[in-house]
């Protein structure tokens, strides 16, 4: 069974790795022709730049093994690894269609996805013992 510490860090590359590769597919719907060049930079961006920007703040503030986070840290890290999803499944959706409701649906989840994402990782390493 690996510790605590190697899981959660597992778990705070997965997330961001997903919503990158999603965040990707509008752009490959633009090369093929689906959707339009702007529409696939709408939404790819945003999605790939929170991508990154988890993706530091995971490196910056991991302290390796040296800590053991609790035992409620899935809990805690759930909320806003569904939201995220959620964000990922719109930029999925947007590389196949043009609908408006798409960009501001993966805005919303995006935005609190991050929000809830980034408070329960601050909580984790908080109460990391």
């Amino acid at each position: 069974m690996p510790r605590a510490s190697t899981v959660l860090r597992l778990l705070a590359f997965a997330v961001p790795a997903a919503l990158a590769m999603a965040g990707v597919q509008p752009l490959l719907g633009a090369a093929a022709g689906a959707v339009g060049t702007g529409w696939a930079i709408g939404l790819a961006a945003p999605a790939v730049g929170a991508a990154a920007l988890m993706f530091g703040a995971a490196r910056l503030f991991d302290r390796g093994d040296l800590v053991q986070p609790p035992w409620y840290s899935a809990w805690l890290l759930l909320p806003g690894s569904f939201l995220l999803a959620g964000a990922a499944a719109m930029c999925i959706f947007g590389a196949l269609v043009e609908f408006p409701a798409i960009t501001s649906t993966m805005w919303a989840l995006l935005a609190t996805g991050s929000l809830c994402w980034a408070v329960a990782m601050a909580l984790v390493r908080r109460s990391s013992q």
